[in-house]
């Protein structure tokens, strides 16, 4: 296969897995969603010295200088009129983007599939082990985020819940 068809091909591959699963995630049934996405699991739990660790490379520096695409709930202020429920969504939000962006990161690696389409697969290897890398470790950030928001938004959530804000 000549190299701009698979480079075309590695792009609409890679497009389609970041828009698509998110599309996927975001339309299963309410039900399957609330359960997988359940800020309760053990998957989501974010520890003192997770958070310690996102303070001492930076995180709350530069977390809102990446995009984001739920302008629903924006990672740099929270609406005015705050509630119990306004939290418990955006925590059920921070949770399946966390999935999707960690899932994206594996799932990626689907790509090194690409090297059966070319001449030389061992020599291809390399390179598409790179752009899966690459490409997996620029998701990490957004995982990380969404656990350091959510942390925050637990706490809220415990005080909103505790005094009775409706």
């Amino acid at each position: 296969m000549p190299a701009w068809e698979l480079t075309l091909l590695n792009t609409v591959f890679w497009v389609s897995l970041h828009f698509g699963f998110a599309g996927v995630l975001t339309h299963l049934p309410q039900a399957v969603q609330r359960k997988w996405f359940d800020h309760r699991r053990a998957r989501f739990a974010v520890g003192a010295g997770e958070m310690r660790w996102y303070r001492r490379i930076g995180l709350p520096k530069w977390k809102d200088r990446l995009p984001q695409f739920n302008s629903d709930f924006d990672k740099r202020h929270l609406r005015k009129d705050l509630s119990v429920e306004y939290l418990e969504e955006f925590v059920f939000n921070t949770c399946r983007a966390e999935v999707i962006h960690a899932d994206i990161a594996l799932l990626g690696y689907l790509s090194l599939l690409f090297c059966l389409l070319c001449d030389d697969p061992a020599a291809n290897l390399p390179l598409f082990a790179a752009i899966a890398t690459v490409i997996g470790l620029c998701n990490l950030p957004f995982s990380m985020i969404q656990r350091y928001n959510r942390n925050r938004l637990e706490r809220l959530l415990f005080f909103y819940r505790r005094t009775g804000n409706q």
